[in-house]
């Protein structure tokens, strides 16, 4: 499998097919139908101090909720793109990762080691180990900035 970002001084460079665009080009509206996905975004700063909890929530709760959308806004608008700026690459791979976690949830996976049992002719498995590897070679080009 060809790698699917390159970096290219401060763009990088996106190398996926139209098929694998076609592929995750639902994910923003994946993510949103899932909601919390089962509390898996429910963000608890405070778990032991309910009150604490609450007083986040009221302060934070709906700018989490909007930077996750402007977050799945441009990922819906740089899926065409040939080249990203960091910033949106960013974006693209924290989708990715939302999508990752709307599947482990539906899928019912929650500890490590699935990967093992889990058999890849379930096109849900396989689209969660498609996205593993998208969200990993993200994690490498950002990281490297050459």
């Amino acid at each position: 499998m060809s790698r699917p970002f390159r970096r290219d001084g401060e763009q990088i460079v996106v190398s996926l097919s139209a098929p694998e665009r076609a592929a995750i080009a639902a994910l923003p509206e994946v993510i949103e139908a899932a909601g919390d996905a089962d509390g898996r975004f429910a963000y608890q700063a405070h778990p032991d101090d309910p009150g604490a909890a609450r007083r986040y929530q009221e302060l934070v709760g709906e700018d989490l909720a909007s930077l996750r959308a402007a977050d799945r806004a441009a990922f819906a608008a740089a899926l065409g793109a040939d080249s990203l700026d960091v910033e949106l690459a960013e974006a693209f791979m924290r989708v990715v990762g939302e999508a990752r976690i709307v599947l482990a949830s539906r899928l019912g996976i929650e500890e490590d080691g699935w990967e093992e049992s889990a058999s890849i002719d379930d096109p849900e498995i396989a689209m969660l180990h498609y996205l593993g590897f998208l969200q990993n070679a993200l994690v490498e080009v950002l990281s490297n900035p050459e």
